[in-house]
Formats: structure tokens, C-alpha cells, sequence
């Protein structure tokens, strides 16, 4: 979805993240940027359905700025970084940006369990260095 440049002339220059409301479907977006063109939000199939809109459609947005830095994690990953040190340790070296992702794809399941279990697998990959972007570093 585009930004409106008028919109774009408005807000800060760099990095920014938006919280609010795609037709009334809650939204917590960063906006992108091409070389030389518009500024967009990447609006998922999910988000989409949510917002009942699909391409071409006219939308409302209403949204504020958002600290770039803070990160909603789900309780259970909480749990595990709260019992695990070294994972701690291991995440706090992460980009605030790679952790929103790994936060979404813990929170991203409904059942419980699965998220459990995506929490430890997935900060185990982390205390290894086996997630891909640390596997392309070293």
C-alpha cells in the first residue's frame, strides 16, 4: 500500500514504525522505502482479510508513531528468556528488528503449546548460532 507523498512530507525522515488501525484491523508496521520511489506498507494476505479489503481497494489509516525499539514479546518467549541466561544474553545481541520477527513467529500460532515450543527451539537455534543470519556472519 502506498503512502500518500503528502503524508510521508509530514513525518520524520528514516526508519519508522506505525501502530494503529488499517479499517479498523490493528496495525503495528514499519513504513519501506525503494531507492527513489514511494514509501509502502506491506500489507500480508492476513492483514488484508482482517481489514476486508483486497488491491485497488480506497482505506482508511489512522496510526502514530511508534518507538522502533520496543518489541511486544509473547509471555511464553518471556518465560524462557526469563529461565535461560544465556539465551538472554543471546538475544540482547540481537537487531530490535530481527527480534519483532522472531517474537511474531513465536506469537504467531494460537496454540500454546506450539509457541512453548517455538520459544525453545528457537532461542536453543540462537544460543547454537544456527539461525540463518548467524550462519551468514560467521
Amino acid at each position: 500500500m502506498l503512502v500518500p507523498e503528502q503524508v510521508l512530507k509530514q513525518l520524520p525522515t528514516g526508519r519508522l514504525r506505525l501502530k494503529g488501525f488499517l479499517n479498523q484491523a490493528p496495525i503495528d508496521l514499519a513504513i519501506q522505502y525503494r531507492k527513489g520511489g514511494p514509501g509502502f506498507i506491506m500489507v500480508s494476505k492476513v492483514l488484508a482479510r482482517q481489514a476486508k479489503v483486497k488491491a485497488g481497494d480506497v482505506v482508511t489509516v489512522e496510526f502514530q508513531l511508534a518507538d522502533p525499539n520496543k518489541i511486544e514479546l509473547p509471555e511464553e518467549l518471556k518465560a524462557v528468556l526469563a529461565q535461560d541466561e544465556q539465551a538472554m544474553e543471546e538475544w540482547k545481541k540481537l537487531t530490535p528488528g530481527l527480534q519483532r520477527s522472531l517474537s511474531y513467529y513465536v506469537k504467531s500460532v494460537k496454540n500454546v503449546d506450539s509457541r512453548i515450543k517455538r520459544a525453545l527451539e528457537m532461542m536453543e537455534k540462537i544460543k547454537l548460532g544456527k539461525l540463518y543470519i548467524q550462519r551468514k556472519k560467521s
